[in-house]
């Protein structure tokens, strides 16, 4: 049964435009559902729609089956956390985890029975009369966390609440985030524009663009099998590769601008319509030095080098642009000078160059997420 539903849900405010428009999904009940995309795509809007902070100015939200649109954010049975914590500053830790009861007069004694285990739950218990200002960034976020939990909603929505925190940090609190939601089993609605984070926490993703939702997938689903170029570029870390390149049917090549040539099979050539189209190599699928028989070969100039430790990234020429490939070990090689690198023609991927729609995904791909799904399912 679907915990929250949203129906061709749209959000103007100029009666022109549209902030959100047409989103529709069906969210699981004890779901981990990501909202994702770059800034100013709408995917905080939607949150605060569900959460009845922003009215809809079209298309229906559902909760638990019942028509949500109107419904005030104390009807709605949900907790938030914000991305600035929202605490008191002048109330202690404990008080700032039991406001919201006591403004729904809840028994003292049961206020205090949930004070003492979200604290216990998230570490907090060293803490309860501190104030605000003597905990880390990382304590102030479980306060926060705490406070969600007290509720003993059923379902809770995060607007980025990591963004303040440094990247260690965010690391730890991702892993908490999920382990309490695992706990719990609440809907957790979750909005981010961090790509890492959506693929890490996320049962489900909802990436948006403009407004426009692009795709609703697994994160594998995502990464594997992205519907359009910008799915594909915006998930994965370093981002997928690109380059435009003309269509040589006759040949059955396909052409960069800088003449550089990829042999393509006859039967990608007959997926394609077009004639101009965009390449695709993911940067942990580039490889050094010469390949095989199904591989692309070239001489590259080297742009930069950045020797991580366990991995090396590469940035190189491709005509006019830049692409990276990421190799497993330390290659601290000469950054004005050049190298050999490869990739499969079969790991490339393909789009259209009118509507950027996939044409093409490796095949592999489906193979892989044929044996993922048949995992999940036991």
């Amino acid at each position: 049964m679907s915990h929250i539903q949203l129906h061709q849900l749209c959000k103007s405010y100029d009666q022109n435009t549209f902030a959100v428009e047409d989103a529709t999904v069906s969210i699981e009940k004890g779901e981990f559902f990501i909202l994702v995309g770059p800034s100013g795509c709408g995917k905080s809007t939607i949150l605060r729609m569900i959460a009845g902070l922003e009215s809809i100015s079209a298309g229906e939200l559902y909760i638990d089956n019942q028509l949500a649109n109107h419904l005030l954010p104390s009807q709605r049975n949900l907790s938030m956390v914000f991305q600035n914590y929202a605490l008191y500053p002048h109330l202690t830790v404990e008080e700032n985890i039991l406001f919201g009861l006591k403004v729904k007069k809840v028994k003292k004694s049961v206020r205090k029975e949930r004070c003492e285990e979200a604290a216990k739950l998230l570490g907090l218990t060293d803490y309860l009369k501190r104030k605000p200002r003597e905990l880390s960034g990382g304590q102030r976020q479980r306060v926060a966390l705490a406070r969600a939990v007290v509720s003993d909603a059923p379902m809770c929505l995060m607007d980025e609440p990591l963004s303040n925190l440094d990247a260690k940090l965010r690391g730890h609190m991702r892993t908490e985030i999920r382990q309490l939601q695992r706990k719990l089993g609440i809907t957790m609605i979750y909005v981010t524009h961090d790509q890492v984070e959506a693929m890490t926490m996320g049962d489900r993703i909802m990436v948006l663009k403009d407004g426009k939702v692009q795709q609703v997938g697994t994160p594998l689903e995502i990464y594997n099998k992205p519907k359009n170029l910008f799915v594909a570029t915006f998930i994965g870390a370093p981002p997928m590769n690109i380059s435009k390149a003309t269509v040589d049917r006759m040949n059955n090549q396909l052409r960069l601008d800088n003449d550089l040539v990829i042999p393509i099979s006859h039967e990608q050539g007959r997926q394609i319509k077009s004639d101009v189209v965009y390449i695709g190599i993911r940067p942990e699928q580039i490889n050094r030095g010469n390949g095989g028989a199904k591989d692309v070969s070239f001489s590259v100039q080297l742009a930069n080098v950045e020797v991580l430790g366990n991995e090396t990234l590469l940035s190189f020429y491709i005509g006019e642009d830049i692409w990276k490939a990421k190799w497993l070990g330390q290659w601290p090689l000469d950054m004005n000078g050049q190298t050999e690198i490869s990739f499969s023609i079969e790991e490339m991927f393909l789009f259209a160059g009118d509507t950027e729609e996939t044409i093409i995904s490796p095949a592999w791909n489906e193979t892989l997420l044929k044996e993922v799904r048949s995992v999940e399912s036991g």
